[in-house]
């Protein structure tokens, strides 16, 4: 019930401030740094056993899409609220033939969740006064929260030498600065575009045996979404 009420008391203040509620969504190409990771990846490739049974790297952090949402108020030329983003990759060590086989998998997922402002420098109108674009720059400070699934299993002749399944957990700080442009199809759904720079702190995995083993999803931002406000 309490939540109801402070849910409809933001609605009607909104209102009462001419305030819109904005939801976007979109999708983002972004690098991300994870070269101690394929380091990692590597150095066991060149250690005893593994180098005698020529474990190849089959998969290394590969770029993926990330995936965007933000939840926020809009008050004439400022916007702010809540973000966040989904981010995945991972690497894998492989080798199999008649005697046996090696596999050792690396799945990284980062979680960032923050804040976020936004203001609109320039919005070009038509002759009907409608906005037609707008020009907005944004910062959204942040954090990061990366979970490193580190899986596999070394087989001889059917006879199981090792296996393991381990999970690790970090936190980061991110400061996301960009620079974009909406386009409105109508009055309250729009089409955008930014491109933008994510900074953001090395995370490193101590329980890995590598002393140098981090993720950093730091990085270019480039993306492209969707908008809706009431």
């Amino acid at each position: 019930m309490k939540k109801c009420c402070f849910f409809v008391i933001t609605l009607l203040c909104a209102g009462y401030m001419r305030a819109q509620v904005v939801v976007s969504y979109s999708v983002s190409y972004a690098p991300h740094v994870m070269d101690n990771m394929s380091s990692l990846m590597e150095n066991i490739s060149r250690t005893s056993p593994y180098s005698t049974i020529g474990v190849e790297i089959v998969d290394n952090f590969p770029e993926r899409s990330v995936h965007s949402l933000n939840i926020g108020y809009r008050l004439k030329v400022h916007e702010f609220g809540l973000n966040g983003s989904y981010n995945s990759t991972g690497g894998k060590l492989s080798k199999k033939d008649y005697s046996g086989e090696y596999s050792n998998k690396f799945i990284v997922n980062g979680t960032r969740i923050g804040f976020y402002y936004k203001r609109y420098f320039y919005t070009y109108k038509n002759a009907k006064s409608n906005d037609i674009f707008s020009f907005f720059g944004e910062v959204s400070p942040g954090l990061f929260f990366t979970q490193v699934k580190n899986r596999g299993f070394f087989t001889v002749q059917e006879n199981q030498l090792e296996s393991f399944d381990n999970e690790y957990k970090q936190t980061g700080f991110s400061f996301l600065i960009q620079t974009g442009v909406k386009y409105y199809l109508v009055k309250n759904i729009n089409l955008q575009i930014a491109l933008g720079y994510d900074f953001a702190s090395d995370q490193k995995i101590t329980e890995l045996k590598s002393k140098n083993a981090s993720v950093n999803w730091g990085g270019v931002r480039f993306s492209g979404g969707l908008g809706i406000s009431f």
